[in-house]
């Protein structure tokens, strides 16, 4: 069963994530990963959650996050307070793909987080994970976005395939806050 719009967004599961830092400025270096408190997170605030197959895949690489970062300013100006992505890699990994697509920020206005298993998009619904087993990349979040305010999800909606369409681009969450 789907959670659905006006419901709480999950917060049992607390993903993982490496703060970017100077000190860790390297794409080879990282510090260690550190809990992301969801429910902290959210209270009583705006967030964006956007969720990719897989870091340093084409299209999540490409298109779908460079699209988020290039407006940033956007999503301050309405009042986003953090931008959470989502992929089921681990934290060390996306570390390196935050820095290798050039954000380096230590207010980690934007957080790489890990979806371990795709536990939490499990929650949202099974339209919100893909198996990929059979292409060796194993259970992966689906492509997808969602506005979470005060922890009630205000807007959700997943990407039919893998592809990258305007249901999970920047420009479509702005027009939903």
């Amino acid at each position: 069963m789907a959670i659905e719009v006006n419901e709480k967004f999950p917060t049992n599961v607390n993903p993982k994530y490496i703060p970017y830092s100077k000190a860790n400025d390297h794409i080879t270096a990282c510090a260690n990963p550190i809990d992301l408190n969801l429910a902290k997170e959210f209270a009583g605030k705006t967030v964006v959650v956007t969720a990719a197959p897989g870091a340093f895949t084409p299209t999540c690489t490409e298109q779908h996050i460079p699209d988020y970062l290039k407006h940033l300013q956007d999503f301050k100006d309405k009042g986003v307070d953090k931008i959470i992505i989502l992929t089921a890699n681990d934290p060390f990994v996306l570390a390196a793909w935050g820095k290798a697509l050039g954000y380096k920020d230590e207010e980690n206005y934007v957080v790489f987080a890990t979806d371990p298993l795709a536990k939490i998009s499990k929650e949202l619904g099974e339209s919100y994970v893909e198996d990929l087993s059979s292409a060796g990349f194993g259970i992966r979040t689906a492509r997808y976005a969602g506005l979470v305010v005060d922890g009630t999800i205000k807007f959700l909606e997943n990407e039919e395939s893998l592809g990258f369409t305007d249901i999970s681009s920047a420009s479509n969450i702005l027009e939903k806050i």
